[in-house]
């Protein structure tokens, strides 16, 4: 039985985990900062709590930020309990410069870490329909892929430490362009009164259509925001992105006013809800 730990029991991490407990031959141990998380978790799976005493194959994480990934690798010591030659699958999105620096860590502790973000949001984590854009070591990818299969319907190996979350950059500036665009389509369809479900009919059919249109639509023209992937995330997400870009020596312009009207949301207390809930800028617009 291969051992391995899921650190992580958010929105995300907590589907992704579940999709590795039902897997035969793996052994799940779960670890979050917040024990009451761990306690459901383990209420609806066949696992454990982690353990200081245990040894793992594979580490996955899940988690929030830079400060985050190094503490619980670094400070907290879980790198320690990684066996040789084991893998750390690090889901979170971070900057490209902390791939680079756990790489090297991980590396001197005698492991392989794969930068290894992912998107599809949480209905993707809940069906395991995931998109997973993997940085690191080909050979290291290959070891874990019935892991990733899990709860991953797409799986690409993009290049070297750090090209991972350079796609998730890439894919987050796509994102925040297509739902700045369908906030914008959903407002001049309020504003002239027309039938939002005809429109939707109509467009989804043709050039515009998206995903963010087909999941995202019909709750912008409802006000229905309290679900999906947080706006605090995402201004994450785009700050490290802007700042890769700043120090590459251009600005991402589109993406950083985005990122600003995503800022002032969040200040009025729309930390937690939808990225959809974009719409809401152009009520004061």
């Amino acid at each position: 039985m291969q051992k391995i730990l899921f650190v992580g029991l958010g929105r995300m991490g907590s589907n992704m985990a579940t999709h590795i407990a039902a897997l035969p031959g793996y052994e799940v141990a779960v670890h979050n900062r917040s024990p009451e998380k761990i306690t459901a978790w383990l209420k609806s799976n066949a696992g454990a709590a982690y353990s200081a005493g245990e040894r793992y194959q594979v580490i996955a994480l899940c988690i929030g930020n830079d400060e985050d990934v190094s503490g619980q690798l670094l400070e907290a010591g879980l790198l320690r309990q990684l066996e040789p030659q084991g893998v750390v699958i690090d889901h979170t999105t971070t900057s490209a410069n902390l791939a680079h620096v756990m790489n090297k860590a991980v590396a001197e502790a005698g492991g392989h870490y794969l930068d290894a973000p992912v998107s599809g949001g949480e209905a993707g984590a809940v069906n395991g329909t995931l998109s997973c854009m993997v940085g690191g070591d080909e050979s290291a990818l290959q070891s874990v892929q019935p892991i990733l299969q899990a709860y991953c319907a797409n799986i690409v190996h993009i290049g070297e430490s750090g090209a991972g979350q350079i796609a998730k950059m890439a894919n987050q500036f796509c994102v925040a362009g297509v739902v700045a665009g369908l906030a914008e389509a959903v407002q001049l369809v309020k504003r002239e009164g027309v039938d939002p479900d005809k429109v939707y009919q109509a467009i989804s059919g043709g050039a515009a259509q998206s995903w963010q249109m087909d999941n995202r639509f019909a709750n912008m023209v409802d006000d229905e925001f309290d679900f999906g992937f947080a706006i605090d995330h995402m201004i994450k997400d785009l700050g490290y992105a802007i700042e890769h870009a700043a120090a590459q020596g251009w600005q991402p312009q589109m993406v950083s006013m985005v990122n600003q009207w995503y800022q002032a949301l969040s200040a009025e207390g729309r930390s937690t809800q939808d990225t959809s809930v974009l719409v809401k800028h152009y009520d004061s617009a």
